[in-house]
């Protein structure tokens, strides 16, 4: 049979009656220090009042007690402490914040017990309590560490796994569009919002932690993202977000020559996987330097991916033409963004309207396409980008 531990201070000592006038008071003192954490700690809003209130005044008591008999923290309380804090991680808040309540309830509580001592025979002895007070305050915050690390990393272990089969069920659709929807949910997704998709190359990420990195960063930009890899793509899913924040991030965390697919906005868990889709097509077509490509922007060449090789007939003379007579390509590029109009070309080129006519003309002769026709324009604007 295990025996408690004899109290070092007895009945009647001073430092014992000075704890025990504040245990007197512990429902006020417990108020007090909780609207001391709220006021100072704004995270913690997130938890419910009633229950920090019946915490602090439980945490409060176990410390005047310990304080009052001279008694280390129990492994009983430890375990309190600890399972208080897991739910502290539960609500996501931050370990230092967790942290920081018992050094506010410390000050708070030394405040206290020196006002208290004023004019009583521990006034002078007061001071003996603050190596004890400052050892609880150690050993729970020791407890709350490690509680937050287990927590955090079955937390993030879980999310992984669930990011992963979200994305893995977006991308081939195997499961019920129910079961899509309660990760989507678990993942804070609306299932029914609208969402938005990047992927870049999976090679940078692949390395162990360089994905988690990323997941924490975004963590920081309001609204969703969730990011995962799928074969060669590191895709992430975005609701919310601006696209730019997500890719800004991709680009400074994968490097300078990254290169970014960027889907359409697009409603709903079918919504999601199109815009995959339209992020793998933007890809397929972006070039290399830290920057992205929309599909909004090059929707065209991006559709006809997948038809390269049944459509090659049609551009192969186009692209060879473009490769031999570059200042030719140059020139339809300039008459497509200019509306097709030979002046704003030759303003944009800086040549004279005719030249710009001529060179049409010559594109027209080599490739058979005339690029004053919407057909031409359109057969010979792809074969030049594509």
């Amino acid at each position: 049979m295990t025996s408690t531990p004899a109290p070092v201070r007895p009945d009647g000592h001073p430092l014992r009656a000075l704890c025990e006038s504040l245990l007197a008071r512990l429902d006020e003192l417990s108020d007090v220090v909780t609207d001391d954490i709220r006021r100072e700690i704004p995270s913690y809003a997130a938890l419910p009042l009633a229950e920090q209130r019946t915490t602090v005044h439980n945490r409060l008591r176990g410390l005047l007690r310990g304080l009052a008999l001279g008694l280390e923290p129990t492994a009983g309380q430890l375990l309190e402490i600890q399972a208080e804090s897991r739910r502290r991680a539960y609500y996501g808040l931050a370990v230092q914040d967790a942290l920081a309540t018992f050094h506010v309830g410390a000050r708070r509580l030394w405040d206290e017990l020196r006002a208290a001592a004023r004019g009583t025979p521990a006034e002078d002895a007061a001071v003996e309590l603050v190596a004890p007070l400052w050892s609880w305050v150690q050993s729970a915050s020791g407890v709350v560490a490690d509680a937050f690390a287990d927590e955090a990393g079955s937390r993030y272990g879980r999310e992984a796994g669930l990011r992963q089969r979200f994305l893995e069920l977006l991308r081939t659709g195997g499961a019920p569009r129910e079961h899509t929807a309660e990760i989507a949910r678990e993942l804070d997704f609306d299932p029914d919002g609208d969402f938005r998709a990047l992927c870049t190359p999976a090679a940078p990420w692949a390395a162990q932690g360089h994905l988690g990195l990323l997941q924490r960063a975004a963590r920081q930009l309001p609204g969703r993202v969730s990011c995962g890899l799928s074969g060669e793509l590191m895709v992430a899913i975005t609701q919310g977000v601006d696209p730019a924040e997500p890719t800004t991030l991709v680009i400074n965390l994968g490097g300078d020559d990254a290169r970014v697919g960027v889907g359409l906005d697009r409603s709903g868990l079918a919504g999601a996987e199109m815009s995959i889709a339209d992020a793998e097509r933007a890809l397929a077509v972006a070039q290399p330097g830290g920057r992205a490509t929309s599909f909004k922007d090059v929707w065209l060449q991006a559709s006809l991916i997948d038809s390269r090789e049944r459509l090659h007939p049609l551009f192969a003379g186009v692209r060879h033409v473009a490769v031999e007579q570059p200042l030719l390509a140059e020139t339809v590029i300039a008459f497509a963004d200019a509306g097709s109009s030979l002046a704003r070309a030759a303003t944009a080129l800086g040549i004279h309207p005719n030249t710009v006519a001529y060179r049409l003309g010559q594109w027209h002769k080599l490739t058979g396409a005339d690029p004053r026709t919407f057909a031409g324009l359109l057969r010979s604007v792809v074969g030049i980008t594509g």
